[in-house]
This record gives structure tokens, sequence and C-alpha cells, in this order.
């Protein structure tokens, strides 16, 4: 009898903190569990400095802070916008899949923009006494700023997943956005075209991102309001 009751302690102990465990790791756990509040704001902050970044990228390559070209659009892009009825009644879970596949789309085009200024960067610089004074010369701070629109678009899809496991989604439907960021088959090199379009090309990447966004942190608000 008593050491049945010796063996007896540790297990009950072992169940208990099973029982906390479990009751931390639920989304209801404890206020705040979700973090939505932290990701509107980052996800604000972020579509600000798209905005400051879609400025100077076409001040530098346009010649003009206020260019504006709504004829093109990407078909590897997300969809910027959704009907009221779509969006009202989705479900939490659909929103944060939706956003951890779209950001990891946007992380992808931006690296392969990034990849092509660099390129012409490069190019540029092999013949820049002959090319000194040309005008919308791509610049290294531009393609720094790519880099650092992805390390803000890697913090939030990080952000998301968490969030998708705190919802108990089922590994099926995670998106792989915790793995290295590599480039992938759409951030290969972009078939032979003008130098106009593939700037054109990194216009609409970043307009529809800052689009993008702003639906994004709407996904937020109700999410944030809800829980």
């Amino acid at each position: 009898s008593q050491m049945f009751r010796r063996c007896l302690a540790p297990l009950c102990i072992l169940i208990l903190i099973c029982m906390v465990s479990t009751i931390s790791s639920s989304p209801l756990g404890h206020r705040g569990a979700l973090s939505f509040s932290n990701s509107l704001r980052l996800t604000r902050a972020i579509r600000a400095r798209v905005q400051q970044v879609l400025s100077r990228y076409k001040q530098q390559l346009f010649g003009d802070e206020l260019f504006e070209y709504r004829e093109m659009m990407l078909s590897t892009l997300p969809a910027v916008t959704v009907s009221y009825q779509t969006w009202l009644h989705m479900q939490d879970n659909e929103r944060l899949r939706l956003a951890s596949h779209n950001l990891q789309t946007f992380w992808t085009h931006l690296e392969g923009q990034r990849q092509q200024l660099e390129r012409e960067r490069d190019a540029t610089e092999e013949r820049r006494e002959q090319r000194r004074g040309k005008r919308g010369k791509p610049q290294p701070s531009l393609c720094q700023s790519f880099v650092s629109l992805q390390i803000d678009l890697r913090d939030l899809m990080k952000q998301v997943n968490s969030q998708l496991n705190r919802l108990s989604i089922t590994a099926s439907t995670k998106s792989p956005l915790l793995h290295t960021l590599h480039s992938t088959s759409s951030s290969s090199p972009i078939p032979k075209m003008s130098r106009w379009i593939q700037h054109l090309r990194g216009y609409v990447i970043l307009r529809d991102l800052e689009r993008y966004l702003s639906r994004l942190a709407r996904d937020y608000a109700l999410l944030q309001a809800k829980h």
C-alpha cells in the first residue's frame, strides 16, 4: 500500500502538469495568446514602409514618385480585393491560411525582383563611367530596401504561423513559412523582356503588396475584436 502511494504520487503530478500545459497552449488559455493586436500593428507598419519604398522606386526608376500604371497586372500575385460578403463569412483559420500563403507569394516575388535589381546594378557599375548620368539607375539603397521588406514579411509570416498553430490547424494545412526562405521557381530569372517591363513588374509587386497589407490589416482588426 505504501509502495503504491509512492508510485501514484509522481503519476498524479505528471497528470496535473499535462493538464496545465494543455490549458496554457489553448487559444483561449490566456489573454492575448494569439497576439492579433501585435500583428495588426506590425502589418500597418510594414504597409507604411512599402509605401515609402514604392515612392522611392517610382522616383528612381520612372523619374516621378507620382507615377501610376493601372493597366498591368500579374496573375501570379494574390488577389488584393475580395467581396464583402465573402470576407465577412470567412473562418478565422481560413483568414490565417490565406495570409500565410499570400505573404509567402509576395516574399518570393520580392526576391525575384531584388535579384533583378542587383543584376542591373552590377551591369551599371561595370559601365558607370559611360552611364553616369542615366536617369532611373537602380541604386544599392533600393536593393537594400527590398531586403528590409523581406525581413519584415518574414517576421509577420512567423506570427501568422504561430497563430495557425494556436488555432490547432492540422499539419497538412500549415504553410512551410518557417522553413528557410530560399528562392523558389517563381523567383527564377524572368524570361528576357525589356528593362521597362521588368521595372513595371517591380512596381506592380510593390503596389499590390501595399494593397494586400491594407486588406490583411482589416483581417487582423476583425480577429482582434473577436478574440
